[in-house]
């Protein structure tokens, strides 16, 4: 009777799960219950897992061609974030994308962690930063079947977060990546950290020097320290001549990561300006935003204390503004008017690259005359700005509208008051900013734009639509939380400035469990371990349902919390994430091995992502 229902099974081997449950009825009707064969449950290295996380990233033409190549690394495996080099997927220097969609495809770890990349997804640019020359892609589609949709579980991987800032020189290093085309395999090596660049001077280092080779290829891929956690991004000497010898540079984790999060917080969709969504948009023309006017820069050229107004007898006035979009050789013009007559004007070839921070300076020795400035950019001759700020009493009759402090708080009353107010929070999904409001006439244009670890996240323009109002407030929300570090909100009226609030969002207890992680493993002969098993059917029971209850309920497919069948090699991945800390019954059956089952089999708590596990059978 048994060897009839094995042979039925084979001919339904098309379903898994099928399959799986004749052969645990054979097992019943030979003699009821399960012998509890032990599964050896063993994690694998932290190397392992590092190694599982990194992509190869094939970016094409607009043709469709390939066009340029390199690697990343998974920092999201459910929703499908990689984080990669912005040069892999367009043109640092003109900021210009490969391909007008910022499509790349994506190639996966394959199971043995030997073999070559295999090709299984299409992802999409979202965010990047020439300046950082970084990028964050997101996973939107199948290369085999554009119109299908994509599997709940993407079987990737992700590894814990390191800091940079405790590297020191002499610390281990190493770097992964795909360093060639086509069969190309992953790579791994290894050095130290031999020392770190600060480029601007500004007490941060941009860059960690490393002896450890990077390869083209390897440019946006990993780095892990001696733990196997992620400390910063390879980045290929493509521009760097100022580097003598085989150093190596490496975008700081610290640095990538904030790029990510703010990234990320862009994207989420849910920022809230009084209560209408802001999202970001691509920007890729030529724009101008963010403009202060100011009585100095610091070093990072931007506006110290911004003003509207500059008090009499002001020797400087200054400008500073971010541009997106820009290309070196441009023609950039500038001129400055006082009260409708011009004062000043230049014009030059833009040599700062497509994106970043610039200023613009007016001064006279003497002091500059009381009156309404106005500045005017344009770029190739089109428009980019027009902005006023007075010196001394100019415009000044009347009453002035501003915006006042801003108190940051988790909820607001109906009336809009703050509950729970401060300036550092811990996991918060939203946080409130109100503000008072003074002389602010209906019809006046005016201005959100916050910021994350100094990074633009989400901005949005309007209309003032009532007067007599005395207090408003807006709120910036997240749905999985707002990420560790510093946030900045900038209100402005018309072009100007009018207030600035900032609140941090402190670092969450340590300790947190992983929500959920994939598992994998392989398969063995329990008295040959070098013998691998091939064709083995492994199952997960939802927790609660017992091995015994499966059976009586004729195997329901809805009990199980996930499959999967060992590949050669006796590698497996299931097809569904399982829950840390939780209790699962495992089943794993193979025609010539006797069944594997364990009612109650736990997932440990601190289980990381993929969650090793390597089961051992006997033959019958």
């Amino acid at each position: 009777m048994a060897v009839r229902i094995i042979r039925r099974a084979r001919n339904v081997a098309h379903n898994p799960l099928l399959l799986m449950a004749a052969i645990v009825a054979a097992v019943y009707v030979l003699g009821g219950a399960f012998a509890a064969e032990p599964a050896n449950a063993v994690e694998r290295t932290a190397l392992q897992q590092a190694l599982k996380s990194t992509v190869l990233v094939l970016v094409p033409d607009d043709n469709g061609d390939l066009y340029d190549s390199g690697s990343g690394t998974i920092m999201d495996a459910e929703k499908g974030l990689i984080l990669t080099n912005f040069h892999v997927m367009g043109d640092p220097d003109t900021g210009e994308w490969f391909n007008q969609e910022g499509l790349a495809a994506i190639g996966v770890m394959p199971t043995d962690l030997r073999s070559a990349p295999v090709l299984r997804y299409m992802a999409r640019m979202i965010g990047h930063d020439v300046n950082l020359d970084l990028a964050l892609l997101q996973v939107v589609g199948m290369i085999d079947d554009a119109s299908a949709a994509l599997p709940t579980n993407l079987g990737l991987t992700t590894l814990p977060r390191g800091d940079s800032d405790d590297l020191l020189p002499g610390d281990r290093l190493a770097v992964i990546g795909y360093p060639g085309l086509g069969g190309a395999t992953v790579t791994y090596t290894e050095g130290v950290v031999s020392g770190f660049l600060d480029e601007d001077l500004d007490g941060e280092y941009e860059w960690i020097k490393t002896d450890t080779e990077v390869n083209p290829g390897n440019s946006g891929g990993l780095a892990i320290d001696a733990n196997g956690a992620f400390v910063g991004v390879p980045t290929a000497g493509y521009s760097r001549a100022d580097v003598a010898g085989k150093i190596s540079l490496v975008r700081p984790g610290a640095m990538a990561l904030r790029f990510y999060d703010g990234a990320v917080l862009g994207q989420g969709n849910e920022g809230k300006v009084a209560g209408r969504t802001a999202s970001l948009g691509r920007g890729r023309s030529a724009s101008v935003s963010s403009v202060v006017f100011g009585d100095e820069v610091d070093r990072q050229n931007r506006v110290v204390t911004p003003m509207t107004n500059l008090p009499s007898g002001a020797t400087d006035l200054y400008v500073s503004f971010e541009y997106a979009g820009f290309r070196n050789g441009q023609a950039f013009a500038y001129e400055w008017t006082i009260d409708g007559e011009p004062a000043y004007d230049d014009s030059f070839a833009w040599s700062d690259g497509a994106s970043g921070v610039n200023w613009l300076h007016l001064f006279s020795d003497e002091g500059l005359p009381d009156g309404l400035f106005e500045i005017t950019m344009t770029l190739d001759g089109k428009p980019l700005y027009t902005g006023t700020v007075t010196v001394g009493s100019a415009g000044r009759s009347g009453g002035t509208a501003s915006f006042g402090p801003i108190v940051f708080a988790t909820e607001i009353t109906d009336d809009g008051k703050p509950i729970n107010s401060g300036n550092t929070f811990l996991d918060v999904k939203t946080v409130y900013a109100v503000f008072p409001v003074s002389n602010v006439a209906a019809g006046t244009p005016w201005r959100t734009r916050w910021l994350y670890d100094g990074d633009e996240v989400l901005s949005e323009s309007d209309v003032w639509e009532e007067n007599n109002i005395r207090s408003s407030w807006v709120s910036l929300t997240h749905p999985d939380g707002l990420p560790v570090g510093d946030f900045t909100l900038e209100l402005y009226l018309g072009d100007s400035l009018a207030q600035r609030g900032e609140f941090t969002v402190a670092e969450r207890n340590a300790g947190v469990r992983t929500s959920k992680v994939n598992v994998t493993g392989v398969v063995r002969e329990v008295d040959n371990s070098r013998r691998t098993i091939s064709g083995a059917l492994i199952a997960l029971l939802n927790p609660g349902v017992t091995i015994q209850e499966w059976a009586d309920s004729d195997f329901d497919e809805s009990m199980v919390a996930a499959s999967g069948t060992s590949a050669r090699g006796g590698k497996f991945q299931l097809d569904a994430k399982v829950t840390p800390g939780e209790s699962y019954g495992l089943v794993v059956v193979h025609d010539d091995y006797k069944a594997v089952a364990v009612d109650n089999y736990e997932i440990p708590a601190d289980a990381a992502d993929p969650y090793e596990l390597d089961v051992t059978m006997q033959r019958k």
